[in-house]
């Protein structure tokens, strides 16, 4: 097995794509087949006395993973159309916003113009624009019921990830909100969720580097996540016992120089 997994090895193809050769169990000529599809390997034999087959996981080479970045810019278009709703309101109209900012070390952000935070009184929500150059492309908002779901609503239909901050150092989040608690300290950086788009990397390339912080219990998604930035940027994970927009910018800046 071993011997077969080698050949595998040496033989596989790029992603998306199949080659057929020799069997190494068997020797039959041009009955094996070996193709990869979304980072997994698969094999078979199709000479009815072997049928040796399988399947393994194989990590996407750096030359992959820019070619699919490409193949997905190609398609991606973050600055869809978006205007910002007409009866979104200052947050400080709602009592309970406020707090929510309050609680969620939010409104630094806010009064240093690092984010731009109004209220949706139709969802009663926290909204947070998605902003470049000062032009918003997107809202999410933050549902301030604690019954609502989803808890977190997208607006528009850009790609965009939500940034609070402007420095050379990022900080790769869940939530608008922890993005927020951030920007003092780093540049914030909302994932809108765990997982990652190839597209993301369009705008964290541009970073010196990025720390990478999701929630105690994605813990798993965060180390696949740094591993796959490391390609492109320096990235670093910070491990966190609570979530991190109830940490003070002092506590946060701490957390940063101890994972540098």
């Amino acid at each position: 097995m071993a011997e077969i997994n080698k050949f595998i090895l040496q033989h596989s193809p790029n992603e998306g794509q199949s080659v057929r050769t020799h069997c190494p169990a068997c020797g039959g000529r041009n009955t094996f087949t070996i193709s990869r599809v979304h980072g997994k390997v698969l094999w078979n034999c199709y000479k009815a006395s072997c049928r040796v087959s399988g399947a393994t996981q194989q990590e996407r080479s750096k030359s992959e993973i820019s070619s699919q970045i490409r193949r997905t810019i190609t398609h991606y278009h973050p600055h869809e159309n978006f205007s910002v709703p007409t009866h979104f309101t200052p947050f400080s109209d709602n009592f309970r916003a406020m707090k929510y900012l309050e609680r969620n070390n939010c409104l630094d952000a806010f009064q240093n113009q690092r984010a731009r935070i109004l209220y949706d009184p139709k969802q009663d929500r926290v909204v947070f624009l998605v902003m470049e150059n000062g032009q918003a492309y997107d809202a999410v908002g933050r549902s301030l019921n604690r019954n609502t779901v989803p808890k977190w609503y997208r607006y528009g239909k850009s790609q965009k990830l939500f940034t609070a901050g402007d420095h050379s150092q990022a900080v790769l989040v869940e939530d608008a909100a922890s993005a927020c608690a951030i920007s003092p300290v780093a540049t914030g950086v909302a994932l809108l969720g765990t997982n990652m788009k190839d597209a993301d990397l369009t705008q964290l390339r541009k970073y010196e580097r990025v720390f990478v912080c999701l929630d105690p219990d994605a813990t798993r998604k965060a180390l696949d996540i740094q591993k796959y930035l490391s390609y492109f940027v320096e990235s670093t994970i910070i491990r966190i016992n609570d979530d991190l927009k109830y940490y003070q910018a002092q506590e946060i800046r701490q957390l940063l120089r101890n994972s540098s």
